[in-house]
């Protein structure tokens, strides 16, 4: 995947360091995924996308995973950067005795291997990645100065932009929640950097459809050539619920095109 690894490299290049206070730089390491050869060889090609980056490359001591390093200012390329952070991914998904480990503290994560199993897909069949690509001390960003936090969705979405243009998913399930900030970035992501969305029928409804629950889940759409769907995020006590319409309509549709 050179090509891959060039165009995170190009966009993280173009991050406008001067938006940021680099004397409070609690951000954490980008997150670049990468696809296994398993997920090439997958009939059925679903990206899992969460809210923001969660903690990524934070835990090293000293903290060296910064906004700053990842624009290649912090004495290290980008291309090293990139690297780094699909290392990190890779390391995830290592196989343990023949079968990838799916055990995890992590709410996201488990949803993440229950969608592959719900699916009959192996763990590294799927992709996972994340709708802001860096978080702010283990939390959400969006409390940082606006400054600061548009140009984090900017870079974000162009990343989130190449990463579907490369993996060409049939799926994508955003389990981002319904936080108004989330809606907003997805549906820029695709009016902005994918050539827009095309809302399903059961969608319009009520006006402002990005406001509204729609069949146990929160919305269906399509964009980029795949069928996609806006859910809660694995933290919310109702994403159990969300999983099995999300899951019945994805086997639907794959059964529809055999």
């Amino acid at each position: 995947m050179d090509a891959l690894k060039q165009e995170y490299a190009r966009i993280l290049q173009g991050l406008r360091i001067d938006k940021f206070n680099l004397d409070e730089d609690k951000y954490s390491g980008v997150f670049l995924p990468e696809p296994f050869d398993e997920y090439w060889a997958a009939k059925t090609k679903v990206m899992l996308v969460g809210r923001e980056a969660g903690g990524w490359y934070t835990d090293t001591k000293p903290p060296k995973h910064t906004i700053k390093r990842a624009a290649g200012l912090g004495g290290f390329p980008v291309s090293e950067v990139v690297d780094e952070s699909l290392g990190r991914y890779r390391s995830l998904f290592e196989v343990k005795g023949g079968k990838v480990a799916d055990t995890s503290r992590s709410r996201f994560m488990q949803y993440y291997s229950l969608l592959a199993r719900e699916l009959g897909l192996a763990p590294r069949e799927l992709i996972y990645t994340s709708l802001l690509a860096w978080d702010y001390d283990k939390r959400d960003p969006s409390n940082r100065p606006s400054t600061e936090y548009q140009e984090v969705v900017s870079v974000s979405q162009q990343l989130l932009a190449a990463q579907i243009r490369q993996f060409s998913p049939d799926f994508i399930v955003f389990a981002t929640g319904k936080l108004k900030a989330a809606c907003w970035v997805i549906r820029h992501l695709f009016d902005d950097h994918l050539g827009g969305y095309q809302l399903a029928k059961e969608s319009l409804v009520r006006g402002n459809h990005w406001e509204y629950e729609v069949r146990g889940y929160r919305r269906e759409f399509e964009a980029a050539g795949a069928t996609c769907y806006h859910i809660s995020h694995p933290r919310a006590g109702s994403w159990h619920a969300q999983l099995d319409p999300v899951v019945s309509q994805i086997k639907a549709k794959v059964a529809s095109r055999v």
